[in-house]
Protein backbone atom coordinates (compact mmCIF):
# COMPACT_ATOMS: atom_id res chain seq x y z
CA UNK A 1 0.00 0.00 0.00
CA UNK A 2 0.98 3.47 -0.37
CA UNK A 3 0.15 6.79 0.21
CA UNK A 4 -1.69 8.95 -2.43
CA UNK A 5 1.67 10.81 -3.13
CA UNK A 6 3.62 7.60 -3.77
CA UNK A 7 6.39 8.78 -1.88
CA UNK A 8 5.61 6.18 1.17
CA UNK A 9 4.73 2.85 0.88
CA UNK A 10 4.49 -0.27 3.25
CA UNK A 11 4.78 -4.32 3.32
CA UNK A 12 2.55 -4.98 6.66
CA UNK A 13 1.39 -8.70 8.22
CA UNK A 14 -0.35 -8.60 11.39
CA UNK A 15 -3.36 -6.85 13.50
CA UNK A 16 -3.53 -3.70 14.99
CA UNK A 17 -6.40 -4.03 17.59
CA UNK A 18 -6.76 0.20 17.96
CA UNK A 19 -6.67 0.56 14.71
CA UNK A 20 -10.46 2.35 14.61
CA UNK A 21 -9.30 4.41 17.77
CA UNK A 22 -6.37 5.37 15.53
CA UNK A 23 -8.50 5.98 12.18
CA UNK A 24 -10.31 8.36 13.88
CA UNK A 25 -7.54 10.22 15.56
CA UNK A 26 -5.76 10.39 12.09
CA UNK A 27 -8.90 11.09 10.51
CA UNK A 28 -9.37 14.64 12.76
CA UNK A 29 -6.55 15.88 11.77
CA UNK A 30 -7.72 15.72 8.25
CA UNK A 31 -5.93 12.45 6.37
CA UNK A 32 -8.28 11.09 4.06
CA UNK A 33 -8.37 7.21 3.83
CA UNK A 34 -9.40 5.32 0.93
CA UNK A 35 -10.10 1.91 2.69
CA UNK A 36 -11.27 0.21 6.24
CA UNK A 37 -7.25 -1.70 6.34
CA UNK A 38 -5.53 -1.58 9.88
CA UNK A 39 -2.44 -1.39 7.11
CA UNK A 40 -3.36 1.87 5.54
CA UNK A 41 -3.67 2.98 9.40
CA UNK A 42 -0.08 2.02 10.00
CA UNK A 43 0.84 3.87 7.45
CA UNK A 44 -0.63 7.11 7.43
CA UNK A 45 0.22 6.77 11.47
CA UNK A 46 3.94 6.71 10.14
CA UNK A 47 3.72 9.62 7.71
CA UNK A 48 1.73 11.83 10.19
CA UNK A 49 3.88 10.86 13.87
CA UNK A 50 7.20 9.25 12.61
CA UNK A 51 8.84 6.00 13.17
CA UNK A 52 8.96 6.15 17.28
CA UNK A 53 5.46 7.69 18.15
CA UNK A 54 3.59 5.45 15.71
CA UNK A 55 5.37 2.44 17.49
CA UNK A 56 4.23 3.33 20.87
CA UNK A 57 0.81 4.31 19.76
CA UNK A 58 -0.06 1.00 17.82
CA UNK A 59 -1.41 -1.86 20.19
CA UNK A 60 -1.31 -5.39 18.48
CA UNK A 61 0.74 -7.57 16.37
CA UNK A 62 2.48 -6.84 13.58
CA UNK A 63 5.78 -6.75 11.28
CA UNK A 64 6.28 -4.51 8.73
CA UNK A 65 8.47 -2.46 6.41
CA UNK A 66 8.15 1.39 5.23
CA UNK A 67 9.74 2.91 2.51
CA UNK A 68 10.03 6.37 2.91
CA UNK A 69 10.94 8.43 -0.23
CA UNK A 70 9.58 12.16 0.96
CA UNK A 71 12.53 13.26 1.68
CA UNK A 72 14.67 12.67 -1.54
CA UNK A 73 13.69 15.77 -3.34
CA UNK A 74 15.03 18.06 -0.53
CA UNK A 75 18.53 16.43 -1.31
CA UNK A 76 17.51 14.07 1.80
CA UNK A 77 17.51 9.98 1.14
CA UNK A 78 15.52 7.15 1.30
CA UNK A 79 14.91 5.25 4.60
CA UNK A 80 13.53 1.76 5.26
CA UNK A 81 11.85 1.37 8.92
CA UNK A 82 11.30 -2.35 9.82
CA UNK A 83 9.73 -3.18 12.95
CA UNK A 84 8.27 -5.88 14.61
CA UNK A 85 5.56 -5.82 17.73
CA UNK A 86 6.49 -5.61 21.61
CA UNK A 87 6.94 -9.13 21.94
CA UNK A 88 7.47 -10.86 18.79
CA UNK A 89 4.38 -12.25 17.63
CA UNK A 90 5.43 -11.80 14.13
CA UNK A 91 8.46 -12.39 12.51
CA UNK A 92 10.31 -10.25 10.52
CA UNK A 93 13.96 -11.50 9.16
CA UNK A 94 16.23 -9.41 7.20
CA UNK A 95 19.50 -10.20 4.57
CA UNK A 96 22.30 -7.89 3.59
CA UNK A 97 24.40 -8.29 0.71
CA UNK A 98 26.30 -6.68 -2.00
CA UNK A 99 24.47 -3.46 -0.51
CA UNK A 100 20.66 -4.76 -1.20
CA UNK A 101 18.86 -5.66 1.86
CA UNK A 102 16.06 -8.21 1.73
CA UNK A 103 13.19 -8.40 4.10
CA UNK A 104 10.53 -11.57 4.36
CA UNK A 105 8.54 -13.09 7.24
CA UNK A 106 9.74 -16.05 6.52
CA UNK A 107 13.63 -17.68 6.24
CA UNK A 108 11.91 -19.52 3.43
CA UNK A 109 10.70 -17.02 1.79
CA UNK A 110 14.14 -14.86 2.30
CA UNK A 111 16.11 -17.83 0.78
CA UNK A 112 14.42 -18.11 -2.45
CA UNK A 113 14.37 -14.00 -2.66
CA UNK A 114 18.30 -13.59 -2.23
CA UNK A 115 20.52 -14.19 -5.26
CA UNK A 116 22.93 -16.73 -3.64
CA UNK A 117 21.30 -18.94 -1.44
CA UNK A 118 22.59 -19.03 2.38
CA UNK A 119 24.12 -22.26 3.58
CA UNK A 120 23.19 -23.62 7.13
CA UNK A 121 24.51 -21.69 10.06
CA UNK A 122 26.08 -24.19 12.54
CA UNK A 123 25.88 -21.95 15.94
CA UNK A 124 22.01 -21.36 14.49
CA UNK A 125 21.60 -25.01 14.61
CA UNK A 126 23.67 -25.66 17.77
CA UNK A 127 21.83 -23.72 19.76
CA UNK A 128 18.31 -25.81 18.34
CA UNK A 129 20.39 -28.93 19.52
CA UNK A 130 20.72 -27.09 23.32
CA UNK A 131 18.07 -24.76 23.30
CA UNK A 132 15.02 -26.57 21.19
CA UNK A 133 14.97 -23.76 19.16
CA UNK A 134 17.39 -20.69 17.62
CA UNK A 135 17.06 -17.50 19.41
CA UNK A 136 17.43 -14.16 17.57
CA UNK A 137 18.80 -12.48 16.64
CA UNK A 138 20.91 -15.49 14.59
CA UNK A 139 19.18 -18.39 12.03
CA UNK A 140 20.12 -21.74 11.00
CA UNK A 141 21.10 -19.76 7.86
CA UNK A 142 24.33 -18.23 7.54
CA UNK A 143 23.82 -14.34 7.32
CA UNK A 144 20.46 -14.10 7.90
CA UNK A 145 19.01 -12.60 10.99
CA UNK A 146 15.40 -12.06 12.48
CA UNK A 147 14.40 -9.04 14.70
CA UNK A 148 13.57 -9.89 18.52
CA UNK A 149 10.49 -8.76 20.76
CA UNK A 150 10.65 -4.78 19.90
CA UNK A 151 12.61 -4.44 17.62
CA UNK A 152 13.19 -2.07 15.03
CA UNK A 153 15.86 -0.77 12.25
CA UNK A 154 16.11 2.48 10.17
CA UNK A 155 18.08 1.79 6.96
CA UNK A 156 19.37 3.33 3.57
CA UNK A 157 20.90 2.47 0.32
CA UNK A 158 24.12 2.49 0.73
CA UNK A 159 24.54 1.51 4.38
CA UNK A 160 26.43 -0.83 6.66
CA UNK A 161 24.14 -3.67 8.76
CA UNK A 162 21.03 -2.03 10.09
CA UNK A 163 21.61 -1.01 13.45
CA UNK A 164 18.86 -3.41 15.17
CA UNK A 165 17.32 -1.45 18.47
CA UNK A 166 14.45 -1.26 20.75
CA UNK A 167 11.69 0.58 20.83
CA UNK A 168 9.73 -0.74 24.12
CA UNK A 169 11.18 -2.26 27.38
CA UNK A 170 9.58 -4.49 29.63
CA UNK A 171 8.68 -2.90 33.23
CA UNK A 172 11.43 -3.21 35.30
CA UNK A 173 9.59 -1.10 38.39
CA UNK A 174 7.54 -3.61 41.01
CA UNK A 175 4.44 -1.66 42.11
CA UNK A 176 4.12 -1.44 46.29
CA UNK A 177 1.87 -3.89 48.03
CA UNK A 178 1.34 -5.91 50.33
CA UNK A 179 3.72 -8.70 49.83
CA UNK A 180 3.25 -10.48 53.12
CA UNK A 181 -0.55 -11.50 53.49
CA UNK A 182 -1.41 -14.95 53.54
CA UNK A 183 -5.61 -14.74 53.39
CA UNK A 184 -7.81 -13.33 51.05
CA UNK A 185 -7.96 -9.64 51.29
CA UNK A 186 -8.97 -6.45 49.83
CA UNK A 187 -5.74 -6.02 47.69
CA UNK A 188 -6.20 -9.60 46.31
CA UNK A 189 -9.48 -8.28 45.26
CA UNK A 190 -8.87 -5.30 44.28
CA UNK A 191 -6.15 -6.79 41.91
CA UNK A 192 -8.89 -9.34 40.32
CA UNK A 193 -11.03 -6.57 40.09
CA UNK A 194 -8.24 -4.31 37.58
CA UNK A 195 -7.37 -7.19 35.70
CA UNK A 196 -11.14 -8.52 35.18
CA UNK A 197 -11.35 -4.76 33.35
CA UNK A 198 -8.20 -5.19 31.42
CA UNK A 199 -8.78 -8.20 30.27
CA UNK A 200 -12.62 -7.61 29.41
CA UNK A 201 -11.13 -4.84 27.42
CA UNK A 202 -8.06 -6.43 25.77
CA UNK A 203 -10.38 -9.34 24.58
CA UNK A 204 -12.95 -7.34 23.18
CA UNK A 205 -10.66 -5.43 20.73
CA UNK A 206 -9.35 -9.06 19.79
CA UNK A 207 -12.92 -9.82 19.31
CA UNK A 208 -12.91 -7.33 15.99
CA UNK A 209 -12.59 -9.37 12.51
CA UNK A 210 -14.63 -9.95 9.21
CA UNK A 211 -14.44 -13.40 10.04
CA UNK A 212 -15.49 -16.27 12.37
CA UNK A 213 -13.57 -16.79 15.27
CA UNK A 214 -13.08 -19.21 17.41
CA UNK A 215 -11.19 -19.83 20.67
CA UNK A 216 -8.30 -23.01 21.76
CA UNK A 217 -9.88 -23.93 25.33
CA UNK A 218 -8.22 -26.39 27.63
CA UNK A 219 -8.74 -27.66 30.71
CA UNK A 220 -6.28 -24.88 32.27
CA UNK A 221 -6.51 -21.48 33.60
CA UNK A 222 -5.54 -19.45 30.28
CA UNK A 223 -7.48 -19.90 28.05
CA UNK A 224 -10.52 -20.81 30.56
CA UNK A 225 -10.19 -16.88 31.77
CA UNK A 226 -10.56 -15.92 27.61
CA UNK A 227 -13.68 -18.19 27.56
CA UNK A 228 -14.89 -15.72 31.19
CA UNK A 229 -13.93 -12.83 29.13
CA UNK A 230 -15.64 -13.70 26.48
CA UNK A 231 -18.61 -14.39 27.91
CA UNK A 232 -18.53 -11.10 29.51
CA UNK A 233 -18.54 -9.48 26.25
CA UNK A 234 -21.78 -11.17 25.23
CA UNK A 235 -19.48 -13.36 22.50
CA UNK A 236 -20.83 -17.06 22.10
CA UNK A 237 -17.81 -18.03 20.13
CA UNK A 238 -16.99 -21.83 19.77
CA UNK A 239 -14.50 -23.67 21.38
CA UNK A 240 -11.98 -25.79 20.02
CA UNK A 241 -10.26 -28.69 22.64
CA UNK A 242 -7.76 -31.17 21.48
CA UNK A 243 -7.69 -34.54 23.13
CA UNK A 244 -4.92 -36.42 23.30
CA UNK A 245 -5.82 -40.69 23.98
CA UNK A 246 -5.05 -42.68 26.62
CA UNK A 247 -4.24 -39.34 29.07
CA UNK A 248 -5.55 -36.73 31.22
CA UNK A 249 -6.78 -35.21 28.04
CA UNK A 250 -8.30 -31.85 29.25
CA UNK A 251 -11.11 -32.44 27.16
CA UNK A 252 -13.98 -33.42 29.70
CA UNK A 253 -12.61 -30.05 31.68
CA UNK A 254 -12.74 -28.16 28.79
CA UNK A 255 -16.22 -29.56 28.07
CA UNK A 256 -17.53 -28.89 31.27
CA UNK A 257 -16.43 -25.19 30.92
CA UNK A 258 -17.73 -24.44 27.83
CA UNK A 259 -21.34 -25.91 29.04
CA UNK A 260 -21.26 -23.58 31.90
CA UNK A 261 -20.60 -20.92 30.18
CA UNK A 262 -23.07 -21.46 27.51
CA UNK A 263 -20.69 -21.66 24.54
CA UNK A 264 -20.34 -24.49 21.97
CA UNK A 265 -17.69 -27.36 22.03
CA UNK A 266 -16.09 -29.53 19.81
CA UNK A 267 -13.34 -31.85 20.93
CA UNK A 268 -10.43 -33.28 18.24
CA UNK A 269 -8.23 -36.63 19.49
CA UNK A 270 -4.74 -37.23 18.95
CA UNK A 271 -3.11 -40.54 18.66
CA UNK A 272 0.75 -41.52 18.53
CA UNK A 273 -0.04 -43.43 15.37
CA UNK A 274 -0.44 -39.98 13.44
CA UNK A 275 2.55 -38.52 14.94
CA UNK A 276 5.05 -39.28 12.16
CA UNK A 277 2.44 -37.60 9.53
CA UNK A 278 2.24 -34.56 11.75
CA UNK A 279 6.00 -34.37 11.92
CA UNK A 280 6.22 -34.44 8.00
CA UNK A 281 3.94 -31.57 7.99
CA UNK A 282 5.71 -29.65 10.68
CA UNK A 283 8.70 -30.10 9.13
CA UNK A 284 7.21 -28.55 5.82
CA UNK A 285 5.58 -25.41 7.68
CA UNK A 286 8.30 -24.53 10.20
CA UNK A 287 10.57 -22.31 8.20
CA UNK A 288 13.58 -22.78 11.33
CA UNK A 289 13.35 -26.31 13.24
CA UNK A 290 12.55 -26.90 16.79
CA UNK A 291 13.11 -29.74 19.40
CA UNK A 292 9.49 -29.02 21.35
CA UNK A 293 7.00 -31.90 20.46
CA UNK A 294 4.55 -28.52 21.02
CA UNK A 295 4.76 -28.10 17.60
CA UNK A 296 2.66 -31.37 16.65
CA UNK A 297 -0.28 -30.62 18.93
CA UNK A 298 -0.40 -27.02 18.15
CA UNK A 299 -0.24 -27.72 13.89
CA UNK A 300 -2.97 -30.86 14.61
CA UNK A 301 -5.47 -28.21 16.92
CA UNK A 302 -4.75 -25.02 14.04
CA UNK A 303 -6.32 -27.95 11.78
CA UNK A 304 -9.74 -28.44 14.03
CA UNK A 305 -10.00 -24.74 14.37
CA UNK A 306 -9.70 -23.91 10.93
CA UNK A 307 -12.71 -25.84 9.82
CA UNK A 308 -14.81 -23.08 12.67
CA UNK A 309 -13.34 -20.17 11.44
CA UNK A 310 -10.06 -18.17 9.97
CA UNK A 311 -9.61 -16.20 13.62
CA UNK A 312 -8.73 -18.15 16.62
CA UNK A 313 -8.02 -16.90 20.30
CA UNK A 314 -5.26 -18.60 22.41
CA UNK A 315 -4.44 -18.60 26.00
CA UNK A 316 -0.81 -18.48 25.15
CA UNK A 317 1.43 -15.57 26.99
CA UNK A 318 -0.30 -16.31 30.45
CA UNK A 319 2.20 -18.35 31.67
CA UNK A 320 4.68 -15.47 31.06
CA UNK A 321 3.00 -12.72 32.06
CA UNK A 322 1.65 -14.14 35.61
CA UNK A 323 4.64 -16.83 36.13
CA UNK A 324 2.77 -20.17 35.75
CA UNK A 325 5.53 -21.88 34.24
CA UNK A 326 7.10 -24.54 37.00
CA UNK A 327 10.81 -22.73 36.84
CA UNK A 328 9.11 -19.64 38.25
CA UNK A 329 10.42 -20.18 41.39
CA UNK A 330 13.32 -18.54 43.71
CA UNK A 331 16.41 -20.11 42.85
CA UNK A 332 19.79 -20.30 44.81
CA UNK A 333 22.79 -18.54 43.41
CA UNK A 334 25.89 -20.12 41.38
CA UNK A 335 29.44 -20.04 42.71
CA UNK A 336 32.52 -19.66 41.08
CA UNK A 337 33.15 -23.06 41.95
CA UNK A 338 30.54 -24.70 39.97
CA UNK A 339 31.81 -22.61 36.99
CA UNK A 340 35.04 -23.89 36.84
CA UNK A 341 33.26 -27.53 37.10
CA UNK A 342 31.45 -26.95 34.32
CA UNK A 343 34.33 -25.84 32.16
CA UNK A 344 36.22 -29.58 33.53
CA UNK A 345 33.14 -31.50 32.20
CA UNK A 346 32.45 -30.05 29.19
CA UNK A 347 35.32 -31.47 27.14
CA UNK A 348 34.53 -35.29 28.96
CA UNK A 349 30.75 -35.05 27.51
CA UNK A 350 31.94 -34.10 23.92
CA UNK A 351 33.74 -37.28 23.59
CA UNK A 352 30.65 -39.94 22.04
CA UNK A 353 31.61 -42.80 24.81
CA UNK A 354 31.03 -39.85 27.97
CA UNK A 355 28.77 -42.04 30.03
CA UNK A 356 25.00 -41.20 30.60
CA UNK A 357 26.04 -40.16 34.62
CA UNK A 358 28.72 -37.92 33.07
CA UNK A 359 26.64 -36.63 30.75
CA UNK A 360 24.13 -35.56 33.79
CA UNK A 361 26.56 -34.05 35.65
CA UNK A 362 28.04 -31.75 32.56
CA UNK A 363 24.41 -30.54 32.25
CA UNK A 364 24.31 -29.99 36.03
CA UNK A 365 26.95 -27.90 36.07
CA UNK A 366 26.20 -25.91 33.34
CA UNK A 367 22.79 -24.85 34.96
CA UNK A 368 25.16 -23.90 38.12
CA UNK A 369 27.28 -21.24 35.71
CA UNK A 370 24.90 -18.44 36.32
CA UNK A 371 21.15 -17.45 36.78
CA UNK A 372 20.69 -17.26 33.07
CA UNK A 373 22.34 -21.09 32.73
CA UNK A 374 20.09 -22.06 34.98
CA UNK A 375 17.66 -20.96 33.98
CA UNK A 376 17.79 -22.26 30.44
CA UNK A 377 18.16 -25.64 31.87
CA UNK A 378 14.73 -25.31 33.42
CA UNK A 379 13.26 -24.26 30.77
CA UNK A 380 13.82 -27.08 27.56
CA UNK A 381 17.05 -28.53 28.64
CA UNK A 382 18.47 -30.96 25.72
CA UNK A 383 22.44 -30.93 24.71
CA UNK A 384 24.93 -29.83 26.90
CA UNK A 385 26.55 -27.04 24.19
CA UNK A 386 29.56 -29.13 23.96
CA UNK A 387 27.60 -32.06 23.32
CA UNK A 388 26.03 -29.98 20.22
CA UNK A 389 29.60 -28.73 18.50
CA UNK A 390 31.18 -32.24 18.94
CA UNK A 391 27.25 -33.60 17.22
CA UNK A 392 27.56 -30.82 14.63
CA UNK A 393 31.60 -31.07 14.32
CA UNK A 394 31.35 -31.88 10.27
CA UNK A 395 30.37 -28.37 10.12
CA UNK A 396 32.88 -26.66 12.06
CA UNK A 397 30.74 -25.48 14.59
CA UNK A 398 32.30 -23.40 17.84
CA UNK A 399 29.58 -23.57 20.45
CA UNK A 400 30.15 -23.36 24.52
CA UNK A 401 28.52 -22.72 27.73
CA UNK A 402 29.21 -18.97 27.44
CA UNK A 403 27.86 -18.87 23.55
CA UNK A 404 24.93 -20.84 24.74
CA UNK A 405 23.57 -18.19 27.35
CA UNK A 406 25.36 -14.68 26.40
CA UNK A 407 22.38 -13.78 23.91
CA UNK A 408 20.37 -13.95 26.88
CA UNK A 409 22.32 -12.81 29.41
CA UNK A 410 22.15 -9.47 27.90
CA UNK A 411 18.39 -8.68 28.93
CA UNK A 412 18.34 -10.30 33.08
CA UNK A 413 17.97 -7.55 35.48
CA UNK A 414 19.62 -9.50 38.75
CA UNK A 415 17.57 -6.21 40.26
CA UNK A 416 13.92 -7.64 40.16
CA UNK A 417 12.37 -10.32 42.27
CA UNK A 418 12.98 -14.01 41.14
CA UNK A 419 9.76 -14.90 39.77
CA UNK A 420 9.47 -11.39 37.39
CA UNK A 421 13.51 -11.90 36.64
CA UNK A 422 12.37 -15.49 35.16
CA UNK A 423 9.26 -13.92 33.55
CA UNK A 424 11.57 -11.26 32.02
CA UNK A 425 13.56 -14.03 30.63
CA UNK A 426 10.69 -16.16 29.10
CA UNK A 427 9.28 -13.25 27.61
CA UNK A 428 12.97 -12.51 25.35
CA UNK A 429 13.93 -16.34 24.78
CA UNK A 430 11.41 -19.02 25.23
CA UNK A 431 8.15 -16.95 24.08
CA UNK A 432 9.37 -15.49 20.73
CA UNK A 433 11.89 -18.07 20.31
CA UNK A 434 9.61 -21.10 21.04
CA UNK A 435 6.41 -20.21 21.78
CA UNK A 436 5.51 -17.80 19.25
CA UNK A 437 6.76 -19.50 16.18
CA UNK A 438 5.23 -22.35 17.06
CA UNK A 439 1.69 -20.24 16.96
CA UNK A 440 2.32 -18.29 13.74
CA UNK A 441 3.58 -21.05 11.41
CA UNK A 442 0.97 -23.69 12.78
CA UNK A 443 -1.64 -21.74 12.27
CA UNK A 444 -0.33 -19.86 9.33
CA UNK A 445 -0.07 -23.07 7.28
CA UNK A 446 -3.62 -23.62 7.54
CA UNK A 447 -4.65 -20.65 7.05
CA UNK A 448 -5.58 -19.07 10.43
CA UNK A 449 -4.97 -15.81 12.61
CA UNK A 450 -4.34 -16.65 16.15
CA UNK A 451 -4.81 -13.99 18.73
CA UNK A 452 -3.32 -13.86 22.28
CA UNK A 453 -4.75 -11.54 24.53
CA UNK A 454 -2.40 -12.32 27.29
CA UNK A 455 0.34 -10.97 25.28
CA UNK A 456 -1.36 -7.83 24.83
CA UNK A 457 1.28 -4.82 25.87
CA UNK A 458 -1.62 -3.46 27.96
CA UNK A 459 -1.47 -6.90 29.96
CA UNK A 460 2.32 -7.12 30.18
CA UNK A 461 2.66 -3.41 31.41
CA UNK A 462 0.04 -4.50 34.28
CA UNK A 463 1.25 -8.10 34.89
CA UNK A 464 5.24 -7.72 35.21
CA UNK A 465 4.52 -4.50 37.49
CA UNK A 466 2.52 -6.40 40.31
CA UNK A 467 4.33 -7.52 43.08
CA UNK A 468 5.54 -11.52 43.67
CA UNK A 469 6.23 -13.75 46.34
CA UNK A 470 7.42 -12.31 49.42
CA UNK A 471 11.32 -13.33 50.82
CA UNK A 472 12.51 -16.79 50.84
CA UNK A 473 9.34 -17.97 48.70
CA UNK A 474 7.04 -16.87 51.30
CA UNK A 475 3.39 -16.19 49.66
CA UNK A 476 3.18 -12.12 48.79
CA UNK A 477 -0.08 -10.15 47.80
CA UNK A 478 -2.54 -12.24 46.10
CA UNK A 479 -0.56 -15.10 45.77
CA UNK A 480 -1.84 -16.60 49.32
CA UNK A 481 -5.24 -16.74 47.46
CA UNK A 482 -3.99 -20.37 45.61
CA UNK A 483 -1.73 -21.19 48.65
CA UNK A 484 1.36 -20.97 47.18
CA UNK A 485 0.08 -21.81 43.67
CA UNK A 486 0.86 -19.07 40.49
CA UNK A 487 -1.71 -17.11 38.76
CA UNK A 488 -3.79 -16.41 42.10
CA UNK A 489 -5.01 -12.87 40.32
CA UNK A 490 -6.44 -15.47 37.38
CA UNK A 491 -7.92 -18.03 40.04
CA UNK A 492 -9.40 -15.14 42.03
CA UNK A 493 -10.99 -13.60 38.80
CA UNK A 494 -12.28 -17.05 38.25
CA UNK A 495 -13.44 -18.04 41.67
CA UNK A 496 -17.67 -18.24 41.04
CA UNK A 497 -17.22 -18.20 37.11
CA UNK A 498 -16.48 -21.60 36.33
CA UNK A 499 -16.95 -24.32 37.83
CA UNK A 500 -14.33 -25.24 41.23
CA UNK A 501 -13.01 -28.33 39.75
CA UNK A 502 -11.03 -26.06 37.01
CA UNK A 503 -9.43 -24.20 39.35
CA UNK A 504 -7.89 -27.44 41.35
CA UNK A 505 -6.38 -28.76 37.91
CA UNK A 506 -2.61 -28.91 38.03
CA UNK A 507 -1.28 -27.41 35.17
CA UNK A 508 -0.66 -29.69 32.39
CA UNK A 509 0.69 -27.05 29.38
CA UNK A 510 0.24 -28.40 25.35
CA UNK A 511 3.36 -30.54 25.51
CA UNK A 512 2.64 -33.51 23.65
CA UNK A 513 1.50 -36.19 25.88
CA UNK A 514 1.20 -39.12 24.26
CA UNK A 515 3.28 -42.30 24.44
CA UNK A 516 6.07 -41.78 22.32
CA UNK A 517 8.60 -44.25 22.51
CA UNK A 518 8.01 -46.55 19.90
CA UNK A 519 7.19 -43.77 17.69
CA UNK A 520 10.60 -41.60 18.28
CA UNK A 521 12.39 -45.23 18.06
CA UNK A 522 11.54 -45.56 14.60
CA UNK A 523 11.86 -42.36 13.17
CA UNK A 524 16.13 -42.55 14.88
CA UNK A 525 16.24 -44.91 12.73
CA UNK A 526 15.62 -43.21 9.49
CA UNK A 527 18.17 -40.88 10.52
CA UNK A 528 21.14 -42.67 9.24
CA UNK A 529 19.73 -42.85 5.97
CA UNK A 530 18.46 -38.95 5.60
CA UNK A 531 20.39 -35.84 4.46
CA UNK A 532 20.75 -34.96 7.60
CA UNK A 533 23.67 -37.24 8.04
CA UNK A 534 24.30 -38.75 4.79
CA UNK A 535 25.23 -34.82 3.73
CA UNK A 536 27.58 -34.17 6.59
CA UNK A 537 25.69 -32.51 9.18
CA UNK A 538 25.48 -34.79 11.75
CA UNK A 539 28.42 -36.41 12.79
CA UNK A 540 28.05 -40.57 11.55
CA UNK A 541 28.30 -41.91 15.89
CA UNK A 542 25.48 -39.32 16.76
CA UNK A 543 23.51 -42.17 18.22
CA UNK A 544 26.08 -42.62 21.10
CA UNK A 545 24.29 -39.27 22.48
CA UNK A 546 21.11 -40.69 22.29
CA UNK A 547 21.08 -43.77 24.24
CA UNK A 548 18.30 -44.09 25.96
CA UNK A 549 19.83 -43.62 29.36
CA UNK A 550 21.10 -40.28 28.64
CA UNK A 551 19.41 -37.33 30.67
CA UNK A 552 16.58 -36.12 28.67
CA UNK A 553 16.70 -38.61 26.19
CA UNK A 554 13.31 -38.11 24.85
CA UNK A 555 13.82 -34.65 24.33
CA UNK A 556 17.36 -35.52 22.26
CA UNK A 557 15.79 -38.06 20.18
CA UNK A 558 13.03 -36.04 19.47
CA UNK A 559 14.92 -32.93 18.45
CA UNK A 560 17.33 -34.95 16.03
CA UNK A 561 14.71 -36.62 14.55
CA UNK A 562 12.99 -32.85 14.01
CA UNK A 563 15.87 -31.98 13.00
CA UNK A 564 16.43 -34.77 10.25
CA UNK A 565 12.71 -34.49 9.00
CA UNK A 566 12.95 -30.63 8.44
CA UNK A 567 16.04 -30.57 6.62
CA UNK A 568 14.78 -33.30 4.39
CA UNK A 569 12.18 -30.81 3.21
CA UNK A 570 15.50 -28.20 2.57
CA UNK A 571 18.54 -29.55 1.71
Amino acid sequence: MVTPDGLVAITYNGEIYNAGSLRRELESVGVRFLSRTDTEVVLHGYAKWGPQELLRRLQGMFAFAIWDARSVEHGGRLVLLAAVDHAGMKPLYWHLSRGVLSIASTADALREAVDERPELDPLGLCHVLSLGYCPAPATVWRGVFKLGPAQFFEWSPGEGAPEVRAWWQHPEVIIEGDRTCTTPGESCAARASQFEQLITSVTREHLVSDVPLSLLLSGGIDSTVLACALAANDQHVPCVTLGLCGDDDESQAAAATAAHLGLEHQASFLESGSIPDLMRSVARSFDEPQGFGALLTMTEVARVARRRGTVVLAGDGGDEAFGGYAWHRPTARTSKQNIDASCDVSMTVARPGATSAERAAALSALASRSFVHNHLQNVMPRFHPAEAAALLAPLGAEYDEEIYASWLSVHDRDSLPSVRRRQRLDLFGFCPGSILPKLDRATMACGVELRAPFLDRRVLEWSLALPERGPEGSPGACEALAGQQSKAVLREYLRGRVPPAVLARPKQGFSLRVPMSDVIGSMLKAVNSSKLVSQGVLRADWESYVRTDAPNAQGRAFVVCALAAWLEERA
